[in-house]
């Protein structure tokens, strides 16, 4: 008995040891200064000593929330709440967040409210029922979470994610430049893009090729929130619906996917709808951009990445939003995660040949000469790239006129445009409208006759120089 005792004493004594230097006073100093990274162990340790210990359970179950673990916090965060600990139903409101137990942390927010309430300290209570209203709106997400087909996923560099997006040429391009995305039209005439306002938050803007030089930038009219980042556009072949990125009040994580479309009568866009899930997630999710030629889709998420990493996903969307018909909850939130991608496919379908295809037409794109066109020499000849041209100085007028013509493309879309506006506005609308018509046909006169000057010059150069050889 007593050498039981002995050993008991030392077993404890050598626990105690073991926390080392860092006492309940380091211990909290470091939780309360979130360096929950180098106080892990020895809570681990305080833990296990002192397993009853209410406080300890709340550090030790928080620590491994905040370091990625929320799945092992369970245990040590739900005895906290047991023993009334305020902080507790925070910590396990986030918990349930993180586990995708949408209704759950919003129960455990509301008793973390109801708490501070009780405690007369409303302004802090206040601050929680934004959570609250993110929980409810994502458990009401995950009951309606999308059924679609992911058919491959790809971890890259945060830094370089658009190299796993592979678009057709009608789709447009993508272009990173710092923490945004150009997105140009297929005609290169228009693009979108992100920038930071005087605010200091990312708006919209798109703008226009004027001739040689990118010019007319206007800021999206999108509704927002003040503080709200808006960033990685895209816009589908028609021209008229986009994809975005937004940060604001309605997201369930940091950046949430939306999709709005363009209103042409008035220049603004409708009200924004915000994706489900799987798309949008309690992590990062942006850069939404849709192959309609190939029938495939593809976006970019932190979800469960590690510092610096995004998972990209190729999917086929849905012409109609599918919703799952999931059997349990646990089902829904692996479908919802994206936990598997071959829970993700239809027995009938061949995923692989899909890819191929995918990629072979990829291939074909990418091996035809950017430069193809076709322009009509004299009778007997015709070019099909710039290395045709015998003489540099009509090669060097041909690209003039290749401009040119974008220039006129980009004219006429905005002429059409305009003019569909003028028959549908009311009078005032018309006199407001009627300068800017004429102006750019004027403009467009303009360059159709440089153009018809040019195509004469590239003639005559090259005719001139071949007669020579």
């Amino acid at each position: 008995m007593k050498l039981s005792i002995v050993f008991c004493a030392i077993y404890f004594l050598f626990i105690s040891l073991n926390i080392g230097a860092q006492s309940s006073d380091d211990m909290r100093k470091l939780y309360m200064q979130g360096q929950y990274a180098e106080v892990l162990p020895s809570l681990e340790k305080a833990v296990k000593l002192s397993p009853k210990n209410a406080l300890y359970n709340l550090w030790y179950g928080n620590s491994l929330l905040e370091t990625g673990n929320p799945e092992q916090a369970r245990a040590y965060l739900t005895f906290a709440a047991s023993k009334k600990i305020t902080n507790a139903y925070q910590a396990l409101g986030k918990m349930h967040y993180l586990l995708y137990e949408f209704e759950r942390s919003a129960k455990a927010y509301s008793e973390y409210r109801k708490l501070l309430e009780q405690e007369k300290k409303q302004a802090e209570a206040d601050k929680i029922l934004p959570l609250i209203q993110c929980s409810e709106r994502a458990a009401r997400m995950l009951s309606h979470c999308e059924d679609i087909q992911i058919i491959d996923s790809l971890v890259v560099d945060k830094q370089s994610f658009l190299d796993a997006y592979f678009l057709s040429n009608e789709s447009g391009r993508l272009e990173k430049k710092g923490d945004t995305v150009v997105y140009e039209n297929p005609l290169r005439n228009k693009r979108y893009y992100a920038e930071k306002t005087e605010e200091g938050v990312y708006r919209i803007f798109s703008e226009i090729k004027l001739q040689t030089e990118w010019g007319d930038n206007k800021k999206l009219e999108l509704s927002s929130d003040a503080s709200e980042n808006q960033n990685y556009p895209f816009v589908l072949q028609d021209g008229l619906t986009i994809y975005y990125a937004s940060t604001g009040s309605n997201s369930i994580g940091g950046y949430d996917l939306f999709i709005t479309r363009y209103n042409t009568s008035n220049s603004t866009c409708l009200t924004p709808s915000q994706l489900g899930m799987p798309f949008n997630s309690v992590g990062n999710d942006y850069m939404m951009a849709i192959d309609e030629i190939n029938r495939i889709g593809f976006f970019a998420t932190d979800r469960f990445q590690p510092e610096g990493k995004v998972i990209v996903y190729t999917f086929i969307p849905n012409e109609d939003i599918i919703t799952l018909n999931a059997d349990d909850e646990k089902q829904l939130i692996s479908r919802a995660k994206i936990v598997s991608i071959h829970d993700t496919w239809k027995p009938s379908e061949n995923y692989s040949e899909y890819l191929t295809r995918i990629k072979d037409s990829r291939e074909k794109e990418e091996s035809k000469t950017a430069n193809d066109f076709f322009f009509v020499i004299d009778d007997n000849t015709v070019y099909h790239t710039y290395d045709n041209f015998k003489s540099e100085t009509a090669r060097q007028a041909f690209m003039k006129l290749t401009e040119l013509k974008e220039s006129i493309q980009q004219l006429e879309t905005e002429l059409e445009r305009l003019r569909s506006e003028y028959a549908l506005a009311n009078d005032m609308r018309k006199g407001e409208l009627r300068p800017d018509i004429l102006s750019k046909e004027g403009q467009l006169y303009d360059l159709s006759v440089q153009s018809d000057q040019t195509v004469r010059d590239v003639r005559n150069q090259e005719i001139k120089q071949l007669k020579q050889l």
